[in-house]
């Protein structure tokens, strides 16, 4: 039987309501208000189309733990119209040097399930904004803050020493096999349980325009 608005709310589908929607969004504006408030010399068409893409990538990440084709395959269609109305046929050949960069990098840990295909996707839309130059070292950026963030959703979840036995197995096991041996978490443990990349490609990009290449 429905609830009228009248009659109140139920507390736990109320925290269920908090959970599913609005602590995305919030968490989605605040990525985006880093991303914005770190921007300097970004072209604004493109941070403005950047800014609401990833906004949507992290809501939808955050909420679901995967980012949807419909967000991702119109972003890289815009992105690209982007490059193409301001550069040309430069331009297009730019926009997807970026894309193609950001498929190359990350296709291996997509193979090694590191990675989800809307992941991939979303940062190749990146990449035909931004173009491969700037990828890398945005790139970078985001895997320190995966990285970051990772080992804290799974110490907060107190899976940390899970983690460390696996990674000290895979490095063993990697060395005495002379190839690259994985072992992957459990289904139902905290590191199983996936990381809302989005957020971290948020965070990576904002650190990219504040700091720069750290290589350079």
């Amino acid at each position: 039987m429905s609830v009228g608005f009248g009659e109140g709310l139920p507390l736990a589908g109320f925290g269920a309501a908090i959970r599913r929607e609005i602590l995305p969004a919030l968490a989605a504006a605040l990525v985006v208000a880093c991303f914005a408030l770190s921007a300097r010399e970004t072209p604004l068409p493109a941070l403005g189309w950047a800014a609401a893409f990833l906004f949507g990538c992290v809501q939808q990440d955050v909420r679901g733990m995967r980012i949807p084709n419909w967000l991702t395959l119109p972003g890289l269609v815009i992105a690209i119209a982007v490059a193409c109305v301001d550069s040309g046929l430069q331009g297009l050949l730019w926009s997807l040097a970026g894309a193609g960069t950001a498929l190359g990098l990350l296709f291996v840990p997509f193979a090694f399930r590191w990675l989800g295909a809307g992941d991939v996707k979303a940062v190749m839309v990146l990449g035909a904004l931004w173009g491969a130059s700037n990828l890398l070292p945005a790139l970078w950026w985001m895997i320190v803050a995966g990285g970051l963030l990772a080992i804290f959703l799974v110490a907060v979840q107190k899976g940390l020493g899970d983690l460390v036995r696996r990674w000290g197995l895979s490095a063993k096991h990697s060395l005495l096999s002379g190839r690259v041996v994985y072992f992957a978490p459990d289904s139902n443990s905290p590191a199983g349980k996936g990381l809302p990349f989005a957020v971290a490609m948020g965070l990576g990009a904002a650190a990219h325009q504040f700091w720069g290449s750290v290589w350079l």
